[in-house]
């Protein structure tokens, strides 16, 4: 699919999905959402440079993610995709910036994108050059990021309540309890690597930027505007790595209640078998069968035997009581 967007005042005009059709050249961003290999063509064409494979995106060398060929920059990110639900993963996003255009490359759709469309859309977005853009949907990235994460510390702390609080309606055991907890902290535990693995990525861009755009071509306005996207990079991997450790704490709490749960359900077998042990011993002995037992000849013996397996029954019921251990 390939989405256009060209300047009209200080914002950019959204025209989507346009097929194999190139731009015009007043073209300012150029979004390509799995592109066919004739849409990679005719950019290629268009911009004047080669866009990157598929295979090329996903490699996690710095060297292949981060790099200048012919005054081209190619910037490779990770950013989180469906991080609401119950299958969030990440996508590799290149952004191929030239001094005319800047051409995105994309095969899945990450959060960002449809934030990052709305604010260059926006009137009054200031968007006037292709790295004003890019700084745009950077900003974008940041801010899809920061509530996502904000959106995985609520989910957390309701997880902690699942542990640790009673179920108030009472539909489900421990059991059942504890199961869908390890799985949830388990899927909290996989966007949380998500959203680190992204943080990283832009913290390197965004260096790698800064470097770059140390030069006549870019106005001091631009370049201030990564300042703020590093300070706030910092505090969300900080923040990440705060809601790890608590991630970490909830499982190792959720699988110390469920020992704590399973020595309960030992326990109780153990107590019942040392109270039938008695009562087991009694009828063992009344079981032999002796030629000389008084007792199996006498009317009440039964009886006797009876009584005397339920007394020894409860005096070890009652014995365990006292002492505590029930």
């Amino acid at each position: 699919m390939l989405n256009v967007f060209h300047p009209v005042g200080d914002r950019l005009e959204y025209a989507p999905d346009c097929g194999e059709t190139l731009p015009s050249s007043a073209a300012l961003w150029i979004d390509l959402m799995t592109p066919t290999r004739a849409e990679e063509i005719a950019i290629e064409r268009f911009i004047g440079a080669e866009l990157p494979t598929r295979a090329e995106m996903e490699e996690i060398e710095l060297s292949s993610r981060l790099s200048v060929v012919n005054d081209v920059l190619y910037l490779t990110a990770v950013l989180p995709c469906r991080s609401g639900g119950n299958d969030p993963s990440t996508t590799a996003v290149t952004f191929v910036l030239t001094d005319k255009h800047l051409v995105t490359v994309r095969y899945d759709e990450p959060g960002s994108i449809p934030m990052a469309i709305k604010n260059v859309t926006d009137p009054g977005a200031g968007i006037t050059t292709s790295h004003g853009a890019l700084l745009t949907i950077l900003e974008a990235a940041i801010d899809r990021l920061a509530d996502v994460i904000e959106q995985s510390g609520a989910r957390i702390e309701a997880i902690a309540r699942q542990v640790f609080e009673a179920d108030p309606r009472g539909n489900r055991s421990k059991g059942d309890r504890y199961t869908v907890s390890l799985k949830n902290i388990g899927r909290e535990g996989m966007r949380l690597g998500h959203f680190q693995e992204s943080l990283i990525s832009l913290q390197r861009l965004i260096s790698f930027l800064t470097v770059k755009m140390d030069g006549p071509r870019y106005g001091k306005e631009d370049v201030a505007r990564l300042k703020p996207m590093t300070r706030d990079i910092t505090a969300l991997a900080d923040h990440c790595r705060g809601q790890e450790e608590r991630i970490t704490f909830l499982l190792d709490a959720t699988l110390g209640l469920i020992s704590i749960q399973q020595n309960d359900i030992i326990k109780i077998f153990s107590v019942l078998a040392v109270i039938f042990m008695p009562p087991t011993l009694v009828a063992s002995i009344y079981g032999m069968n002796f030629d000389i037992m008084p007792e199996l000849h006498w009317s009440h013996g039964y009886i006797w035997a009876i009584g005397v397996m339920v007394l020894s029954a409860v005096g070890t019921f009652s014995l365990f009581r006292w002492k505590r251990w029930l």
